[in-house]
């Protein structure tokens, strides 16, 4: 049995080079899928978070007869969930970390006593260019939300 010593060895063939650059490739390309897959989820569940939300205020409007609804405050990355009357906070969430609140169609979503919102409503969520829309509909209130990344989101 023949024991090489380091000073035997004259270097890595061009097949091991391929092969650790081959395993090293391979790597890398699941830890971006990992970490594309991690800013979705976060955006994912940012949205889900915000139509349960609405879907709160809505139920809360149909339940005691009166107004409630959701306040964007944009240049702080949250909301508010807020009975009309008397006019006062529930609730503030603030949008997680690396999750923004882009833009919504104005600055507060209002619920009838019968659950319909006062007007069509759209609110726009990004992460890592990844973008969703929740969108509430006059004509029965429904809140869904929409991946604006896929080809036919509408």
């Amino acid at each position: 049995m023949v024991i090489k010593t380091l000073r035997d060895t004259r270097g890595v063939t061009l097949l091991e080079l391929a092969a650790v650059l081959a395993l090293l490739l391979v790597l890398s390309g699941g830890a971006a899928i990992g970490f594309r897959q991690t800013n979705r989820r976060a955006l994912h569940n940012a949205s889900l978070q915000l139509q349960a939300d609405m879907r709160y205020a809505q139920r809360r409007a149909i339940m005691e007869g009166r107004q409630f609804g959701v306040v964007f405050d944009i240049p702080n990355n949250n909301y508010r969930i807020i009975s009309t009357r008397p006019r006062r906070t529930l609730r503030t969430v603030q949008i997680p970390n690396g999750v923004q609140l882009l833009e919504s169609s104005a600055p507060q979503l209002l619920f009838h006593p019968r659950g319909t919102p006062t007007a069509g409503f759209r609110v726009i969520l990004e992460h890592s260019g990844n973008t969703q829309r929740i969108t509430a509909s006059v004509a029965g209130g429904r809140i869904r939300v929409f991946d604006i990344n896929e080809p036919d989101y509408e």
